[in-house]
């Protein structure tokens, strides 16, 4: 390639075809995901950090282009615009589900699921604020659940208030997340040299050299073709009930023995892929530390430890969970200090008592995004006072918050885990340390502020990252900023818009999720039951949180101090998470494979293997996107979900 050419492709990443194209994938993730799963009754499109819904219409856009490209359109898309396109759909994919969707559930639930069973009206409603909530003025809210009576017009102005303050936390935290991306790039890109699995599989499939293209490579197309012919022939039974399946999609269940916990064998295709480009060391750690944490879990069933019941967004064995959760904040703190060069480097730059740092290649200056940040988790600890609850409270929701968000981006980029979230909440971990007996205001703020830190998955950050890693080409970085932050500022009135249509055109009771029935229950009732049952600081939690940590220091310790040590600590952070479970058959098969791949073909045997997985994560994407199309035209809203 020469100079020229490659200069031409850089600077083509955001123009306006680029541009309309990333608004168009926005518009298609953030009202067809909700369409997919709420109203059509679909798979489920945003569960992962490289969902379908993005991959679906990357694929079939890099598959239109290449045609185009290879007729000889002189216009087909570069590389760097297809990244972009990309980019703009992955940082918007968290916004239709797992933020904006669990939020409406949450904020919509206290006045319409209020019984005289659970006395929410007297012991919840009181303490609520109320400037965060839609108000039942004219049953607005018992409407949106159940659907708008013929002949009214959707009740906007109940809405405008409670939104224009939800999003702004909301903002304010998707920006802490784009400043930490900044801040931290240079460090896990250049310093330590992070994998980033996930992007092997966008940056193989733009490839347009004929030397290196994946597209010119047969195994590519068997790994697709096998994929896309397999889920082709379920499709079969969607018409013919009892049609034999290839069910790779649906659990077997081994049972080690009563009191243990369920082995779930399955084969999850897009775990597969993105994790056979992950370390070897880093698959056999998950799959290693789930078949202790398994054997744990049974001992501790057999021998009948508990310690309470769970927290809202929290699954799994408590004792586990709080390990976990220790185990998770050390890898945390680990990298933090790992990285602290670099920190003392940007914190005598910002506050100009050092060397100048050269941010010339970031999203944003390094004094931007430092006091950006600073301004930013000073707007959510505000935020979270105003609505009631103490500065101690907030400022360790905040830290948990900073803990998650740098943690699951980390694993994310580091391990290429497809589905993440994190072993607790902000706030079990906020009330386990200062206990429960608070005032009734604190319960009210934190049970809000479960709309938007409480079911963490598809986050905003390792989206970013991933951007920045996938854009490096980008001769001004500032540009790919810039379309980051178009498609959110898109994405969250486009989709919150639409989720308000149809809440209230079809009732959002009537959903088949269990998200909006079920959903924004969980966070109430446990404010409930707090009240009534005041405790002090949970030592025993924080025991269980403490020696998690330690243990995770200890391997950490090894890992570094010994080479022939053959554990990663990353496993013991994750090993508990309900989303492992369902996966380790997969990471085990890709650990496996790649390690055999290695040991008796090398370099040269995993360069030539390597297309046949990605084709496999190919074929996922569109056989599931061809499942959702068929669901829609034939299945209206009695559809069939793959991996739900």
């Amino acid at each position: 390639m020469s100079e020229t050419e490659s200069s031409l492709r850089i600077r083509a990443g955001l123009n306006p075809r680029s541009l309309i194209l990333g608004i168009v994938m926005v518009l298609v993730v953030v009202i067809g995901s909700p369409f997919s799963i709420f109203v059509a009754g679909s798979s489920e499109p945003t569960w992962s950090y490289f969902p379908w819904c993005v991959g679906f219409p990357f694929v079939v856009l890099v598959f239109v282009n290449a045609l185009l490209r290879h007729f000889g359109w002189r216009d087909a898309l570069q590389p760097a615009e297809l990244l972009t396109v990309l980019t703009m759909g992955l940082v918007v994919s968290g916004i239709p589900i797992f933020i904006l969707s669990w939020g409406l559930a949450i904020i919509s639930s206290p006045y319409y699921h209020a019984t005289p069973e659970n006395r929410w009206v007297e012991d919840v409603h009181p303490y609520l604020p109320e400037w965060t909530l839609p108000q039942n003025e004219d049953n607005a809210i018992v409407w949106y659940f159940e659907g708008l009576p013929s002949g009214r017009s959707i009740p906007w102005d109940v809405w405008i208030s409670p939104m224009a303050w939800w999003l702004s936390v909301i903002l304010a935290v998707y920006f802490v997340s784009f400043c930490l991306v900044v801040i931290f790039r240079r460090q896990w890109v250049e310093h330590e040299r992070l994998v980033f699995p996930m992007t092997e599989f966008p940056r193989r499939l733009v490839d347009i050299s004929k030397a290196t293209s994946v597209l010119h490579q047969k195994s590519f197309w068997v790994g697709c073709g096998a994929v896309l012919a397999i889920m082709s022939f379920n499709m079969i039974s969607y018409f013919e009930p009892g049609f034999p399946e290839i069910a790779f999609h649906r659990p077997t269940s081994i049972m080690l023995g009563p009191d243990f916990p369920v082995i779930y064998l399955m084969l999850h295709l897009p775990v597969l892929g993105f994790m056979f480009f992950a370390s070897t060391t880093i698959s056999f750690s998950i799959w290693f530390f789930y078949l202790v944490a398994t054997l744990q879990e049974g001992i501790i069933n057999r021998i009948g430890i508990d310690i309470s019941t769970p927290e809202p967004f929290q699954w799994g064995l408590q004792t586990l969970t709080w390990q976990a959760w220790g185990s998770f904040t050390a890898m945390v703190l680990w990298s933090v200090w790992m990285s602290r060069r670099h920190l003392v480097e940007f914190v005598r730059h910002l506050f100009k008592c050092g060397p100048p740092m050269d941010d010339k290649n970031e999203m944003m200056s390094y004094r931007a995004a430092g006091y950006g940040l600073m301004l930013a988790l000073a707007y959510v600890v505000w935020w979270l006072c105003r609505a009631g609850m103490d500065l101690t409270v907030a400022l360790l929701v905040v830290f948990t918050l900073i803990v998650a968000y740098l943690g699951i981006t980390r694993l994310v980029i580091q391990s290429g885990l497809y589905y993440l979230t994190m072993p607790i909440t902000g706030q079990a971990f906020a009330t386990a340390v200062t206990g429960t007996a608070l005032t009734p205001t604190n319960f009210g703020a934190i049970s809000v502020s479960y709309s938007w830190f409480g079911d963490v998955q598809s986050l905003f950050m390792p989206s970013a990252a991933h951007g920045a890693r996938l854009n490096q080409a980008y001769k001004n970085k500032r540009v790919l900023g810039l379309a980051m932050g178009i498609a959110v500022l898109i994405g969250f009135p486009a989709c919150l818009l639409y989720l308000i249509h149809i809440c209230y055109q079809y009732g959002a009771s009537n959903f088949t999720q269990h998200l909006w029935n079920v959903g924004g229950i969980i966070a109430f009732r446990n404010m409930g039951f707090h009240l009534d049952n005041p405790m002090s600081t949970d030592w025993w939690r924080l025991s269980l949180f403490s020696i998690g940590a330690a243990v995770y220091s200890v391997l950490t310790l090894c890992q570094y101090r010994f080479l022939w040590w053959p554990l990663h600590p990353v496993g013991l952070a994750i090993a508990t998470l309900w989303m492992v479970r369902y996966t380790v058959a997969s990471v085990f098969l890709a650990w496996a494979i790649k390690s055999a791949v290695m040991h008796f073909g090398g370099v040269g045997l995993y360069r030539r293997v390597r297309p046949f997985f990605l084709g496999l994560i190919a074929g996922y994407f569109l056989g599931t996107g061809m499942s959702f199309c068929v669901d829609w035209i034939f299945f209206f809203g009695k559809g069939h979900p793959i991996y739900n």
